[in-house]
């Protein structure tokens, strides 16, 4: 590989590193030297005493003491199980201009060649006197001083080194750990329930009439813990007289909320009797098993209702049923309001309260156990938090910010549109006017509800195809003069009706349900 200077590294030179990385037991240096425009392996130094001694070796493995050249020195000391190494450059000070100029340029180039994370040290010498143990010695002292610092700075690192003593000591000391833990769970952490605090947080969570409030407080003694100051009904006008002014707290305020009224189940109507819905020529009768028809009153003759299936005007019950709902007045979603189940839970508003004048101490930890408070009360009260407030002033707390606080409920109607006052509904096969026992039916495909765009009502049935009684059809193949059943002729005007048979007078090919005969086009 070529360096910056135009020097190359051949692969031998790295090869040998390699083995000497490999058996450094038997290594003490390589020396390296530039001839012509490359770097040559000059020779191999064997341990003998220690890595500071064995330095002075060094200076008798080059040519002349005007010689420069780069050691790769092994040092005793290791990393990993393996030994580190040291690159020493040398360049004498009485060397030739070119010779120095090369040796400084290339070193580089070297280093990259051998690698130079394997080096820990690199060290520059200028003369023989450098190469000695005395010399080695005092570099790596220099290495492992400290940086020069200033006076300011000397006194700042004996401030630090006195401040990690004593973190160190304190540490050890049970009684500063046992303090540190008291003001680490009273920071976010769990906190204890004193007494009646659980059972007014279950009272919280249930639904109330009038409004319910709980207010908590962590007392000046014990900031792990959290004790009870008031559980009693309150309505929202009467709920900032609850809370306390000059102390934060925390506050459970369960909304009034009414009971749901119970609903009212219908009794489903009767179905019909079986009855015929498809009559064809050649097919025969199917029965329905079941319809979802109004079962027709009782009173009304046969006659009636065999010509109401004839002529699709058995829909009196429909237009009845019709009329009702339409007579009932539909709620908007303006007027609708949210309720509750006469047991069931409350719709709880968690409010932190921390007042200006409190102590910071008491803020900081009021603020950090926020989450860890309502947490709590969810998990063991099972309280069901469906808004939260924050507030410096508890006259703040009037029923506008309340009402802001809980959750917006679902409209019961979902359209835009307005919905339709008159019973202009019409459904298929009945009559668009239910002022009319004459009108006609509707139309097959004509839109329910009356104009396009308009919404459906809510409650008209939907009527299924089994419902529309079907005309009665003709012979899909009228054949005069024909007796029914199975005879020859009969068959054979079947097939006749369909396409010419195989040898046919005049057949053009294969007849019904016939392949074509082969080679035939």
């Amino acid at each position: 590989m070529s360096a910056p200077s135009g020097i190359k590294v051949p692969p031998t030179l790295t090869s040998a590193f390699s083995s000497a990385r490999n058996d450094a037991g038997d290594v003490r240096a390589l020396v390296f030297t530039i001839e012509g425009e490359s770097y040559t392996h000059l020779t191999t130094v064997k341990p003998k005493s220690t890595y500071k001694d064995d330095i002075a070796l060094l200076p008798d493995t080059l040519p002349s003491t005007k010689t420069p050249a780069s050691f790769a020195y092994r040092l005793d000391t290791k990393d990993g199980g393996s030994y580190e190494w040291m690159m020493i450059t040398f360049v004498p000070d009485d060397a030739g201009v070119r010779a120095k100029m090369l040796q400084a340029s290339s070193r580089s180039g070297l280093l990259k060649a051998l690698g130079a994370n394997n080096f820990k040290h690199d060290w520059f010498a200028t003369s023989i006197k450098d190469l000695t143990p005395t010399a080695l010695t005092a570099h790596l002292n220099h290495l492992a001083s400290p940086p020069p610092l200033s006076a300011s700075e000397a006194a700042l690192a004996e401030v630090r080194e006195a401040e990690a003593a004593e973190a160190k000591r304190a540490a050890l000391d049970p009684e500063t750990e046992a303090r540190r833990r008291k003001v680490v769970v009273g920071l976010g952490g769990k906190m204890d329930w004193g007494a009646g605090v659980e059972d007014a947080l279950k009272k919280v969570a249930k639904r109330s009439d009038e409004g319910w409030v709980v207010v908590l407080e962590i007392p000046a003694t014990s900031t792990s813990s959290l004790s009870l100051v008031t559980s009693e009904s309150a309505t929202p006008a009467q709920l900032s007289s609850k809370i306390p002014t000059k102390s934060p707290s925390y506050v459970f305020y369960s909304y009034p909320t009414p009971p749901s009224a119970a609903p009212t189940v219908k009794a489903p109507a009767k179905l019909a009797e079986q009855r015929n819905t498809f009559q064809a020529t050649a097919g025969g009768v199917r029965n329905v098993p079941m319809s979802n028809a109004p079962r027709a009153e009782d009173g009304e003759g046969e006659k009636d209702k065999v010509e109401a299936k004839e002529a699709g005007e058995g829909t009196d019950d429909a237009e009845e049923t019709e009329k009702k709902q339409d007579e009932q007045p539909e709620q908007s979603p303006a007027e609708a309001a949210p309720v509750g189940d006469a047991g069931g839970k409350g719709r709880v508003i968690f409010v932190y309260v921390c007042p200006p004048s409190s102590p910071v101490k008491y803020r900081m930890i009021y603020s950090t156990s926020t989450r860890s408070v309502r947490q709590d009360a969810m998990d063991k009260a099972d309280v069901d938090i469906v808004g939260k407030l924050e507030t410096s002033d508890p006259n703040d707390l009037n029923d506008t910010q309340l009402k802001s606080a809980l959750p917006p409920t679902k409209p019961t109607h979902s359209s835009s549109l307005p919905t339709p006052s008159s019973t202009s509904a019409r459904t298929f096969g009945n009559a668009t006017s239910t002022s009319s026992s004459t009108a006609q039916a509707a139309p097959f495909g004509a839109p329910i509800g009356g104009a396009f765009g308009r919404p459906r009502p809510l409650n008209v049935p939907a009527r299924s195809a089994t419902q529309i009684p079907l005309p009665a059809s003709g012979p899909i193949t009228p054949v005069e003069g024909a007796d029914e059943g199975d005879s020859k002729d009969n068959i054979r005007r079947a097939f006749d009706a369909f396409g010419p048979r195989v040898n046919s007078p005049g057949g053009g090919g294969g007849g019904f349900a016939r392949p074509r005969p082969a080679g035939r086009r």
